[in-house]
């Protein structure tokens, strides 16, 4: 997968697969929902990293993820600076995994993630 030119086939039509280092699934304490939790670093300043559902006619075995960015509306002020060498996102899971799991897309790999039995 290219990781300059892949465009998003989800929820965010103007943004760009992203590498990501970590993709990990957590359960919040006093919450029965799991959720994506996953860590990497944007390709510049200007980028808002998200984690974006694809959209399925047919729900799959499972479901895709994308680490994806777009271009940040706001300007970056000088305290913002740590936030542009990495990035932590998270997506609650309820209502997009399925039969089996889900799968995380990034620029430089993808990664399947098992939940069957965890929920």
């Amino acid at each position: 997968m290219n990781s300059s030119s892949s465009g998003s086939l989800s929820s965010v039509p103007n943004g760009r697969i992203i590498d990501f280092e970590t993709a990990e699934l957590r359960k919040l304490p006093f919450q029965d929902s799991l959720y994506l939790w996953v860590k990497g670093a944007p390709p510049g300043k200007g980028f808002e990293a998200r984690l974006a559902p694809r959209i399925y006619e047919n729900r799959p075995d499972y479901w895709g993820i994308e680490v994806a960015v777009i271009q940040a509306h706001s300007a970056v002020q000088s305290g913002e600076t740590e936030l542009l060498n990495s990035f932590e996102q998270s997506i609650p899971l309820t209502g997009i995994t399925e039969h089996r799991g889900i799968t995380v897309i990034g620029a430089n790999q993808v990664k399947r993630i098992e939940i069957a039995g965890e929920s």
